[in-house]
Parts: structure tokens; C-alpha cells; sequence
């Protein structure tokens, strides 16, 4: 006997009965005292299987899970815990899953902005034409390094110093020198570098760094000093 012919019995107490020489189950529609349907199965044949009642429990319930509230086993024990023949039950839907938790993304590492030196020298024969003071494109480019990697910050001092080697006279030199330290200063306050102050110097052949008696060595001598403060 199907689920389907059993519900649509509809009897008030007794849904149906079951016989083979005698009825071997009853179903029940039993009303509890929430006010919540359930039904009761007995299985009174000698020959059921252990699970009987489950069986008809299941076929009551058609697509929905059986939920036991009262199970009589006079006949189980330990061993048989479904060898049930009263059996009390509801019909449940079954439970939905609970949907999946979307993974937050993680958060993006922190980027930590490269301090800027505080020391920077330029290499004249690099970044100016001989005898010139007109910044070439690799001292551009150094000096806009400089200038992102102190985005931000503003300095309390930016000292400029420029040298020449000894070739020439000494009074040439330090102007060149101070024209060379003029036109980084010039570059970096125009292109955002920010201080309270900026101080210029032009030095000259004063304090070389190496000897001008080699050509190595006066390529040493030649260049812009810029410190950070």
C-alpha cells in the first residue's frame, strides 16, 4: 500500500490497515496537544521484519523525513534498536542546508613607502655637459626618484653643494659649481620636493673627494652633493 493511498484515507483515527491472516500494522493520525499532525504505526505481526514500522513510516511520509516521537519495542534490545512496533512519529521537511558563507577577500598588504635618502651625489660628468650647468636626462631621472620617494614629507633643510675638479681657474670653477647646485635646487622645488629651507653652495675645486692629478680621480671631484635634513 503506497504513501499516496494511505494519506488520502483521510480517516479520522484509523488511516489503514494492513492484513495477512490478520492485520499485521495499523496506521493512526494522532492530534497533539500543540496542535501539530502526527501519525502512529503498530505492527502487531509475528513475522514482521525489525524495521516494519519504519518501512511504513517512510511510505506515510512520502518525500519527507520521518521525525520518531515515541518508539515501543517490546521485542528490541540493545542489539535491535529499530526492532520498533509502536511507532509515533512526524513528518519533517527536511532540513536545507545553510548556505556557504562568502570568504571575505583578504585585506591587501600594507605597502610601506620607501624612505628617501638623505644623501644623494651626482656625478657631473654624467648629469652635465662639460663646462655646463644644464641638468642632463640621467639626473633627471635621479633626481625624480628622489622627489616620489619624498612624496609626503617635507624636509626642515635641503643642502645643495656643488664641486669641480682643479682644471681652471678657482674663481670659475666655484661659480660653476654654484650654477650647477642652482640648477638641481631649481628642479626639485619645481617638481615638489618639499622643505623649509633649500641652502645652495658652490665650493669649487674645495674639498675634493679624491686627487686631481689622475682622471679618475677628477671625475670623483666633479659632482652635486644634495642632503636631506
Amino acid at each position: 500500500m503506497s504513501a499516496k493511498s494511505i494519506l488520502a484515507l483521510g480517516a479520522t483515527i484509523l488511516l489503514a490497515a494492513c492484513a495477512s491472516q490478520g492485520p499485521t500494522w495499523n496506521a493512526y493520525r494522532v492530534s497533539m496537544p500543540n496542535g501539530q499532525q502526527a501519525y502512529r504505526v503498530d505492527c502487531h505481526g509475528l513475522f514482521e521484519g525489525q524495521e516494519a514500522c519504519f518501512s511504513q513510516a517512510v511510505e506515510i511520509c512520502g518525500n519527507k523525513q520521518v521525525r520518531p516521537l515515541e518508539a515501543v519495542a517490546p521485542l528490541g534490545d540493545e542489539q535491535n534498536p529499530r526492532d520498533v512496533r509502536i511507532l509515533t512519529f512526524q513528518c519533517a521537511t527536511p532540513a536545507q542546508p545553510a548556505p556557504p558563507v562568502a570568504a571575505k577577500p583578504a585585506p591587501a598588504p600594507l605597502v610601506v613607502p620607501a624612505a628617501p635618502p638623505k644623501r644623494i651625489t651626482l656625478d657631473s660628468d654624467a648629469n652635465f655637459d662639460t663646462d655646463k650647468s644644464t641638468l642632463k636626462a640621467d639626473a633627471l631621472d635621479k633626481l625624480d626618484v628622489l622627489i616620489e620617494a619624498a612624496h609626503g614629507t617635507t624636509f626642515k633643510a635641503v643642502t645643495i653643494s656643488g664641486y669641480t675638479d682643479s682644471t681652471g681657474t678657482a674663481e670659475h670653477n666655484r661659480q660653476l659649481s654654484e650654477r650647477r647646485a642652482q640648477a638641481v635646487a631649481q628642479y626639485l622645488r619645481e617638481h615638489g620636493l618639499n622643505a623649509q629651507k633649500f641652502e645652495v653652495r658652490g665650493y669649487g675645486e674645495s674639498n675634493p673627494i679624491a686627487s686631481n692629478v689622475t682622471a679618475a680621480g677628477r671625475a670623483r671631484n666633479r659632482r652635486v652633493d644634495i642632503a636631506l635634513e
